[in-house]
Order: structure tokens, then C-alpha cells, then sequence
């Protein structure tokens, strides 16, 4: 592959050479589309296709109780959805023809995760294009991508999966923006919508600042596009800021605290939240799923029982440690951004559950793709070709077990 080198030193592919790769591209997501929605349950009753109708009703709530949803009540009636608004605005469009009094009813929300989780593994391809990486290895890592945990989070859909697929969306797309040296403003309001989705994941500003600040004829230092990037940003934070000071009094509060639990207590009173709903103290149980969590032996075929507390990344997607063979100038800004990213998604009382893997990976996913592709640029190696194996064919097994045997501790 032909490359030339942008105005921040990341390399790009050369224009002739677009027209494959837009194809492949395109067939990538359309075999994604096909697979998640195959393999994925029906999803009705979420929280998201309301949502979208109540806004375009000019309300920030739901009129109709979902006791199955984690909703906190509305003094005035109806409840509020507490979790940032940005997913629900995703589906604007389709809330125009589906929903009450509509032909087509609500929504299944196996087809918008689906379209969405389509839409992720283009970008994926795109983003590792516009990073310079070989042909080979970008379809190594978006294969590795689009069926590990990105495939179990779009097939299954469901509330908090639909928000992980968004923000991974919008992540991507702002990265996408940052690695041609394109509007920062625009990256800046990408990656303000993916905190929209998920909040931690704002915390990715400073890979995108570093995506900005290198250019061959000055080295690093501030710039102009850095000021822009946290304008896009801020015109987010702004929206979701008057969003929860209009519900809660606070713009800082997006009402997880307020749901309530049991008879007569709230969601902070669960044995998970026993330290409230964030601490130091939550880490080991978060690592525990992440580097140990495994299948059970039973005496009945398949032989091995998933848990719904999730599954080691050393089985479903060994091929993101990998990462730590990057080398380059934008490794220590993107892994600070990784760690930034992740400390309080473990921090959180709860780890993810119900869920194969362990789903809240996907927020720093796209940071790690890039540095994947620092550290495989050039070269498809048998450890690669092998962690990637090993995460499909154990994501493989799962789907199978879960979706279609029920086959599955509590």
C-alpha cells in the first residue's frame, strides 16, 4: 500500500488506492449487519425508542412505565431514563416511523443494534485505513473486532448495550476525523456525543489532542485545532449539563443514584453498591472477570457453562493485550487515555452483567485498535493470527450456548 503523510505524521493511504478498500469496507459491515442480526435475540421493550418519541414530543421522560427497565420516577409522573441521552437521539429518525399510532410499532432493537454495530466495524476498517495499515492487518483486527466482544454486545442490543455500540460509534468517527488531520471541531463533537453515550469515554481527549498536536515541521505543541477540538466537546457536555439540570438539579447528576430498588429502597442499596456507586474497592472484582473469569465443567454436554458475570478477555479477545507492543510517538497519549477511560468503568459497583466477556472493554476498543495498529502496521504475525482465532471461535461457543441452548449460570 501507497501512503503519504498528513499534516499530524500519521500515515494515510494515497487516493488511488481507495476504491478496493471502500469495497472491502462495505462488505465488511454488511457481513457484520447480517451475522448480529442473525444470531441476536429479539429486543422490544427498551428504554431507547420511547426516549427518542419523547423528545421529538418536546418531554425529557418516558409517560409509560417500564418496571422491567431501570427508570427513576418523575415527581410530576412518567420516568426518566437514567443514562446519558445521546443513543436515544440516534434513533430520531426511525422514531418517526415507529412507536403508539405508527404502522410499523416499536422498534426491535436487535435491528438498530445491528445497523449500528455495522456502521462500527466500517469506521474500524476506515480508522485503521487512515492510521496506515497494511491490508493484512486490517482485516486481522477488524475480523478480531467485529466477533469478539463488539459481537456479543450488537447481536444482544438491550439498554446499556445499545449505549456501549453508540459510543464506540461516535468514538470512531471522531478518531477518524483526528487521524487525517481533519475539523477538530468535528472530532471534538464526536467524541463529545460518545461521553453522551458513555461518560467515561470523554476522557479519550487527550489520544485526540495528541492526534493534533504533531506536525514534521514543528514537532509537538499546542495548536488552534486543540482549542476548537474542546469547543466540539463542550458543545455536548453544555446539552447533556442542562439535560440533568433540568431533571435532577444538578448537571452532574444523570440519576443512576435515584432508581429505585426493592419495596421501598434505591439502587444504592444493593450488596454491589455497598461502597456507593463508585470506589477503589470495586477494582479486584472488575479484574477478577477480566483475567480469570472462565466456564464451569458440568457432567451435561456442551460441558462447559458460561456465567452471565462475564469471561476472562484472555479467552474472548486475547488479541487486545497486544497492544502493548506499540511503539511510536502516540503511545504513552493513547494508553493514558486507556487508562483514563477504564478506571471508572472499574471503579463502578456493578461489572457489566448480564453479559459474555466483558462488554465495558468496548469503551476504550477503538484507542486500543489504534495502538493494534502501531504495533502491526507492516505484519500479520502467528500471535496475532492466533489470539484473534482464539476470541472468535470462544465467542462463537458462547452465542451458541447462551442464545440458543439457554445454556447459562446466574
Amino acid at each position: 500500500m501507497t501512503a503519504n503523510a498528513t499534516s499530524t505524521g500519521v500515515l494515510r493511504a494515497a487516493p488511488g488506492v481507495l476504491d478496493r478498500p471502500a469495497v472491502e469496507a462495505t462488505l465488511f459491515g454488511l457481513a457484520a449487519l447480517a451475522l448480529y442480526w442473525v444470531t441476536g435475540p429479539p429486543v422490544h421493550g427498551d428504554m431507547w425508542p420511547p426516549l427518542a418519541e419523547a423528545f421529538l414530543s418536546g418531554r425529557l421522560w418516558l409517560i409509560e412505565d417500564r418496571p422491567w427497565l431501570e427508570l427513576v420516577p418523575r415527581p410530576g409522573g412518567g420516568q426518566y431514563v437514567p443514562l446519558p441521552p445521546v443513543p436515544a437521539l440516534t434513533l430520531i429518525p426511525a422514531a418517526l416511523l415507529t412507536g403508539p399510532g405508527t404502522p410499523f410499532g416499536e422498534l426491535n432493537g436487535n435491528v438498530y443494534a445491528s445497523v449500528v454495530g455495522a456502521i462500527n466495524v466500517v469506521l474500524a476498517y476506515w480508522l485503521l485505513l487512515g492510521w496506515g495499515v497494511a491490508p493484512a492487518t486490517r482485516r486481522w483486527l477488524v475480523g478480531g473486532f467485529g466477533l469478539t466482544t463488539h459481537w456479543w454486545v450488537a447481536g444482544m442490543a438491550g439498554p446499556h448495550h445499545y449505549a456501549e455500540l453508540c459510543a464506540v460509534m461516535f468514538g470512531l468517527a471522531g478518531l477518524n476525523v483526528a487521524v487525517r488531520a481533519g475539523p477538530a471541531v468535528g472530532a471534538g463533537l464526536l467524541l463529545g456525543l460518545a461521553a453522551g453515550s458513555r461518560v467515561p469515554v470523554g476522557l479519550a481527549l487527550p489520544a485526540f489532542a495528541a492526534l493534533y498536536a504533531w506536525r514534521p515541521a514543528d514537532g509537538w505543541r499546542l495548536r488552534r485545532e486543540h482549542a476548537w477540538l474542546v469547543a466540539g466537546a463542550g458543545i455536548v457536555a453544555a446539552g447533556l449539563a442542562w439535560y440533568n439540570l433540568a431533571r435532577f438539579g444538578s448537571p452532574f447528576d444523570f440519576g443512576y443514584a435515584h432508581i429505585p430498588s426493592g419495596e421501598t429502597g434505591l439502587i444504592t442499596d444493593e450488596p454491589w453498591f455497598s461502597e456507593g456507586l463508585m470506589s477503589l474497592g470495586y477494582i479486584p472484582r472488575h479484574l477478577e472477570v477480566i483475567l480469570v473469569g472462565g466456564f464451569t465443567v458440568v457432567a451435561q454436554a456442551p460441558f462447559l457453562r458460561p456465567s452471565w458475570n462475564g469471561t476472562s478477555l484472555l479467552l474472548t479477545a486475547p488479541f487486545l493485550f497486544l497492544a502493548v507492543l506499540a511503539r511510536g510517538r502516540y503511545v504513552p497519549w493513547l494508553w493514558l487515555s486507556v487508562g483514563l477511560i477504564i478506571l471508572p468503568d472499574l471503579m463502578w459497583g456493578s461489572w457489566g452483567f448480564a453479559q459474555f466477556g466483558y462488554r465495558r472493554i468496548l469503551d476504550v476498543v477503538p484507542l486500543l485498535l489504534l495502538l493494534l495498529g502501531l504495533a502491526y502496521r507492516d505484519r500479520v504475525d502467528w500471535l496475532l493470527r492466533v489470539a484473534v482465532v482464539i476470541g472468535i471461535v470462544v465467542h462463537a461457543y458462547g452465542i451458541w450456548v447462551i442464545n440458543v441452548l439457554g445454556f447459562v449460570a446466574f
